[in-house]
């Protein structure tokens, strides 16, 4: 449902604020906006501080945070509180709405926000003045996330970073949208209309507020959990699964989604089990899966020089990306190359899968064993001090190649890469991106192997390139270390370790249980924490913010998947203890499924449970892998058949759901699909 109302009231229109962190629409600027600030120079933090500083700026309440979302935020002319009763107190107290920005560190569009609008003079002092300003990272507090980004999908159509969103004095959210540009053109609205309107509103019509905070609230909650009355899996809920994907898969160029395509692991791990347990589909799931991870693997999305992937990519064929890369991406995808290696022994995919390792390795583990969470995709463009753009870092001019290069490897190099003079970027509606190349493999390159001289042509170039391109400056790292994707990480070291019978990866994934168990586990409580981040500020602990079901439910994952593989008893007796800890926090005995954060913060309006697959997998269908493996290891009957029936009701309690869309939770069935094979195997 789509509400309409309070933008009416307004004369705004929510379609002006399609720029999100996931869309490329051009930022609308007014050039008479006073005291502009550009994205280059708030990107800067330093130079921001300093210049804060001489014109008698003090930081606020976000100095003192851990996260370096709320950091690059200190500075900012807007007077940011963090969640929490003292902003929310302040808000009643003083009879102000509040303006609630949710975004993460390494989101370009909120980049772009903060430096048009949040450091602009104009419009900090009007927001100061009439509003209770709180930020939030979505990466620390999903649970904040998960609830507002509900709201803003219901009041505008569509969800992104940075989100902005406006609650009353209890929270409820009343308006929200993605981005803004700072001033209204003929256009676009502007943030400052809005919030000057949206000020009008509150003082004079309070109680219409009241109604449109009650509605979006009462429509939250239908849209939040996914649980209903139990029921069973329809019989034929993996084929109407197989033909959903199959509707929705691009046949040219891979990927199942119009542009922007992202990774789609739960339907990758769907396609991989129907390919194992021998479906009369398994030919069609083949197909698809291959085809989808090779167009990956030749395009932009995968970083043809280092390794690793970008999150998104923009246009259909995977050549341009949305240029940050994520922890869970580099995970989630090697988890997906590995396992489908493991049908089709293909020397590219093992290349693939190690370089993206030894990239992770290289760029975002941290000296101790734990992960980073993101490279961002902005970075300062080489010779210019000061200015920054997105994908600076790994764009290229056809003559800088040349200059790097020597003749037989630029020409090899040109054809391969297809490397145009004036670039080979098409899908550009900001003209971001003029004369410049995005590394992908040519579509029209033969499919042969290379022979031997181009293979060294290709080795060659890389490492000058990637040489040379290390001297360029880095994009901005979160070095913020997450539970719930240290677990991915640490799974997709193990699984490849097994895939590629090495031990080195065990033992890195070992390393990071090792450096969680050590930073991000209280032994008294048996509780985890979701974030440690050791440049933490004075008087701010390391570890901060409670951990969500996620990190409960992949540390399990990972903690079993190195038991499996190493079979040392401590990994699956820390499962066991952490199992029970997640039963007690995140266990709804009404539904038989899980919360997907604790009780503790009595501020979220709303605790999801939802069984559709995002950009990560749903946590429930992650928690019924684990119940389904404890169930397999467990030498007591009793406990077997428990674990089992615990994973039956999880089932039951989201089958509804499952049977009107099953390709959606596609994670859950590929996992269901794996348990009934392994039962069905060993009754043998």
């Amino acid at each position: 449902m789509r509400i309409t109302f309070l933008l009416m009231l307004l004369t705004l229109s929510v379609s002006d604020s399609a720029i999100a962190e996931d869309s490329r629409d051009e930022a609308g600027k007014n050039p008479a906006s006073p005291e502009p600030v550009t994205a280059e120079q708030h990107l800067q933090r330093p130079a921001v501080e300093a210049g804060a500083v001489k014109d008698g700026r003090r930081p606020n309440d976000l100095i003192n945070e851990s996260s370096p979302y709320l950091l690059q935020h200190a500075y900012n002319r807007v007077n940011w509180h963090a969640w929490g009763e003292a902003a929310f107190e302040k808000a009643r107290k003083e009879n102000k709405p509040i303006f609630l920005s949710i975004g993460y560190s390494t989101c370009h569009w909120c980049h772009v926000m903060a430096a048009e609008s949040f450091d602009n003079k104009k419009i900090a002092d009007f927001l100061n003045s009439y509003f209770v300003c709180i930020k939030v990272d979505r990466e620390q507090r999903p649970d904040i996330d998960a609830v507002y980004l509900a709201a803003t999908r219901i009041i505008s159509g569509y969800g992104g970073w940075p989100m902005n969103v406006f609650l009353d004095n209890q929270l409820r959210p009343f308006h929200a949208a993605t981005y803004y540009p700072p001033f209204s053109s003929v256009t676009k609205t502007g943030f400052y209309e809005v919030i000057t309107q949206i000020q009008l509103l509150w003082k004079e019509q309070p109680e219409l507020i009241d109604q449109l905070a009650s509605k979006v609230t009462e429509i939250i909650a239908q849209h939040i959990d996914d649980t209903s009355q139990a029921v069973k899996l329809s019989e034929d809920v993996y084929t109407r699964a197989l033909a959903q994907i199959e509707e929705i898969y691009d046949d040219e160029t891979g990927g199942f989604s119009a542009a922007p395509k992202f990774p789609r692991p739960g339907i990758f791990a769907f396609l991989n089990q129907q390919i194992i347990n021998q479906s009369i589909n398994k030919q069609a799931a083949r197909k698809m899966l291959n085809k989808t991870l090779d167009a990956m693997a030749a395009g932009g999305i995968y970083d043809q020089l280092a390794g690793g992937f970008h999150r998104y990519s923009v246009d259909e064929y995977w050549q341009l990306p949305h240029f940050e890369k994520m922890l869970y991406t580099q995970a989630l995808m090697v988890l997906a190359y590995s396992d489908y290696y493991q049908l089709d022994a293909r020397d590219d995919y093992r290349a693939l899968v190690f370089a993206t390792l030894e990239f992770v390795m290289q760029e975002m583990r941290s000296p101790d064993g734990g992960f980073y969470s993101a490279l961002d995709a902005d970075s300062e463009i080489s010779g210019k001090p000061g200015e920054h753009a997105e994908g600076a870092y790994y764009l290229w001019q056809s003559a800088e190649l040349k200059k790097i290069l020597t003749d037989d490897e630029f020409a090899f190099t040109k054809n391969y890469f297809s490397i145009q003079d004036n670039g080979n970027i098409f899908t550009d509606p900001s003209e971001e991106f003029a004369n410049l190349n995005v590394l992908h493999v040519d579509d029209a390159r033969p499919t042969t192997p290379l022979t031997t001289q181009q293979n060294n042509l290709l080795i060659s170039s890389r490492e000058k390139l990637i040489a040379y391109r290390r001297q360029r400056p880095k994009p901005h790292l979160d070095d913020k270390i997450i539970t719930a994707w240290n677990g991915m990480m640490i799974s997709a070291f193990c699984r490849a370790s097994v895939a590629f019978d090495n031990k080195d990866f065990l033992r890195l994934a070992e390393q990071g249980l090792v450096f969680i168990r050590k930073n991000l586990y209280d032994n008294t409580a048996q509780t985890l924490f979701r974030q440690y981040r050791n440049q933490h500020r004075v008087n701010n602990p390391a570890q901060s913010a409670e951990a969500t079901l996620a990190d409960y439910a992949w540390l399990i994952y990972s903690l079993l998947e190195v038991y499996q593989a190493g079979a040392n008893k401590r990994w699956l007796q820390w499962a066991l203890e952490l199992q029970k800890k997640q039963q007690e926090l995140f266990f709804d005995k009404s539904s038989q499924a899980y919360f997907e954060s604790s009780a503790s913060d009595a501020n979220i309006l709303f605790r999801s449970k939802t069984i559709y697959d995002g950009a990560l997998p749903a946590a429930n269908a992650i928690t019924l892998s684990n119940l389904r493996s404890f169930a397999l290891l467990s030498e007591s009957v009793v406990e077997k058949n428990r674990y089992n029936a615990q994973a039956e009701a999880l089932i039951g309690s989201f089958a509804e759901t499952i049977n009107h869309n099953p390709s959606a939770a596609a994670m859950l069935l590929a996992i269901e699909s794996r348990a009934a094979k392994t039962m069905s195997t060993l009754k043998k």
